[in-house]
């Protein structure tokens, strides 16, 4: 169970997905890092130590995005 997360974790979360439907319309390798990126600053966040379910769902995203940030600039 999730505890309430701050306003910042909250916005940063709806910045995400924002980016992530910006990214499904137009795919790009900058789009693919910028996800990173905030990937990244969520998993860094304090607030994320508050639930675990979510931290493994961001794990994996990051995995994912990484992985296709690289393969998308060797290609």
């Amino acid at each position: 169970m999730c505890l309430i997360m701050s306003n910042e974790f909250t916005y940063m979360e709806s910045w995400l997905a924002m980016l992530l439907t910006t990214y499904n319309n137009n795919p790009s390798t900058g789009l693919a890092k910028t996800i990173n990126f905030y990937l990244n600053k969520i998993l860094h966040h304090d607030d994320i130590s508050f639930c675990g379910e979510k931290q493994c769902e961001y794990l994996a995203m990051k995995r994912f995005w990484q992985w296709h940030a690289r393969h998308n600039e060797a290609g």
